[in-house]
């Protein structure tokens, strides 16, 4: 006979797992912008995997005949790194007001935060693809992985800034009630 009292009983782990999230949503019955978003947010966080965000190919020419190469890098290098997790807070800040909304403090006009890394990480994911130095014989710029990026990145900051726009959140810097110094 087998003792299987360390098996964690099946409503207990959903308790578990579940802790202060009282209003579980599934993907229909989410807004059509956060569903933008989070698809957004999946595919630029899978792009960003394939070594074809920046390409660099060498063509020998007269020069050096016959010496071909080309290489590739993904995202996650210099600070398309820092761009890269600011999507990725983004898109989990989408996944929790939408799954968990519960979890995150009141006051806070969350929708602002995610279009502001949204639009901070699609910025920095743009300069650094197409900044890149080259020369020399050697053409450097973004893969199709890079152009797909900017596509998903870019959506995913329109979908972040069409849902502050429904929201009806304001900007902290906007009370009605205070008046800017001057």
């Amino acid at each position: 006979m087998t003792d299987n009292r360390h098996i964690m009983p099946l409503n207990w782990a959903k308790e578990f797992l579940l802790i202060g999230v009282t209003d579980m949503a599934d993907l229909k019955s989410l807004d059509k912008f956060e569903q933008g978003a989070l698809v957004a947010g999946a595919l630029t966080f899978i792009l960003s995997l394939f070594p074809y965000y920046i390409r660099s190919s060498f063509d020998g020419g007269a020069a050096v005949p016959g010496l071909n190469f080309s290489a590739g890098t993904s995202a996650w290098t210099s600070y398309a790194t820092l761009g890269m997790l600011l999507i990725l807070v983004a898109t989990v800040l989408v996944a929790i007001r939408a799954f968990a909304n519960d979890a995150l403090p009141a006051g806070v006009p969350w929708n602002l935060v995610v279009l502001g890394t949204a639009g901070l990480g699609t910025l920095l994911l743009i300069l650094r693809a197409l900044t890149v130095g080259g020369g020399g014989g050697v053409s450097v710029g973004p893969g199709w992985s890079g152009w797909l990026i900017f596509i998903t990145s870019i959506a995913l900051t329109a979908f972040a800034a069409l849902s502050f726009k429904g929201s009806g959140e304001e900007v902290p810097w906007k009370s009605e009630g205070e008046k800017p110094a001057l």
